[in-house]
């Protein structure tokens, strides 16, 4: 069955994430569980597209993809 593997590797990956994330993530888990007040995802968006107009006109350092995703 797939979902045991899955369930083990995402249990993995929360025990990795520093403190800071690890309440973004409950919060993003209540969002997809129909909670949608816990996460505001447009201002993650916002927040993201500001950096990249920052980044675009030389005000800030440029992160590899692999943070800029995970700051999404």
């Amino acid at each position: 069955m797939k979902t045991v593997p899955l369930r083990q590797k995402a249990i993995g990956m929360l025990e990795c994430l520093p403190e800071e994330k690890l309440r973004k993530v409950v919060d993003y888990l209540k969002y997809l569980e129909g909670d949608y007040d816990a996460f505001d995802v447009n201002a993650n968006i916002k927040q993201s597209l500001g950096e990249v107009k920052l980044i675009k006109e030389g005000k800030i350092k440029p992160k590899t993809l692999k943070e800029f995703l995970r700051g999404l």
